[in-house]
């Protein structure tokens, strides 16, 4: 599962934000031929990009040393294209910090705005479906964790169909990516009002940010000793697994499924120049009670079963905790 976990991590990054940096290239594109003047200006913006940025200092300096003596040494020479010069660059950085979460990526074109409104309407902000089960035991499917607070909104309505049934199910076993705001304001239907969810450092480490369950949110009959089960999934990552990870700790929650990839780490991207962007961790959440995360472990279930069982599984366990057999 970890050697699983390790090839799929690099595939898992999150938090499209972008900041410009000043540094032209000569090449068009990323097939095209790139000087060494290009891959020197394109080096120093992404040092710049990791000081001012990466959650770690001290790796930084640990990267820019490296590049540095690399470029004094000749070392990128028979890089001749953007896709070689990425290659090599994602290969120095984490043999360098250890961070496989580092990764530079080619900058893609900015979406439209009205096509991600038009997207997020066509499948409800990410809110797949809901149901009342057999035993009066609700449903409720989230596919993507959009940062957009129409998300909330819909979140709300659904939640609010729901507000009567016994139990709670909720499937996270596709949910994909990443909004921290609508982590906290899920989160804050099950938690009484000012509960401390996590505290959030960023920063570089140096600041931190207490991340509490809102007030005025939902029905009081979720927060009481209510019974929730939320479905995991070996691919989750990211807020899912700070929504499932927080309310179990938080005994809140039982976990049916599989255990999670485990990236507790707040990635960004941040854009070097017209070619290429960084994807990094620029934040890192911490619970109060386990003084710690998921990060590289994943969310472990309370009850190990295999993703496509978990529905079966979990409704089960609501029915005989609610004495329906």
């Amino acid at each position: 599962m970890k050697k699983i976990k390790e090839l799929l991590l690099l595939s898992f990054f999150c938090l499209n934000m972008t900041i410009a940096q000043a540094s032209e290239l000569s090449a068009e594109s990323l097939n095209d031929k790139l000087t060494q003047n290009d891959i020197e200006k394109t080096i120093d913006s992404l040092i710049s990009v990791l000081k001012t940025h990466y959650l770690f200092a001290d790796k930084a300096l640990l990267i820019e040393n490296d590049l540095r003596y690399k470029l004094a040494s000749n070392k990128f020479d028979k890089i001749h294209d953007g896709y070689s010069f990425i290659r090599e660059i994602n290969l120095i950085m984490r043999e360098v910090s250890g961070d496989m979460h580092l990764d530079i990526v080619e900058t893609k074109p900015t979406v439209r705005l009205d096509k991600v409104t038009e997207l997020d309407n066509s499948r409800r902000y990410g809110i797949e479906s809901t149901n009342i089960l057999s035993g009066n035991v609700g449903y409720f499917k989230l596919s993507y964790f959009y940062h957009n607070p129409n998300t909330q909104a819909a979140a709300s309505l659904a939640l609010k169909e729901l507000s009567k049934v016994d139990a709670l199910i909720i499937d996270l076993r596709s949910a994909e990516g990443d909004s921290i705001a609508l982590v906290q304001y899920l989160m804050s239907f099950f938690a009484k009002e000012n509960t401390l969810l996590s505290e959030v450092f960023y920063d570089k480490q140096s600041q931190s940010k207490m991340l509490l369950s809102l007030e005025n949110i939902g029905h009081d009959n979720f927060r009481d000793n209510f019974p929730v089960y939320i479905l995991t999934s070996s691919l989750l990552s990211g807020s899912a697994e700070f929504f499932s990870y927080t309310l179990k700790h938080l005994n809140k929650a039982v976990i049916v499924g599989e255990e999670t990839m485990g990236v507790a780490y707040i990635l960004q991207k941040q854009k070097i120049n017209a070619h290429f962007s960084l994807n990094m961790p620029i934040a890192i959440p911490i619970h109060p009670k386990t003084l710690s995360n998921w990060e590289g472990i994943g969310v472990i279930p309370d009850i190990p079963v295999a993703a496509d069982l978990a529905l079966d599984a979990a409704h089960k366990k609501a029915k005989e905790h609610l004495h329906i057999f």
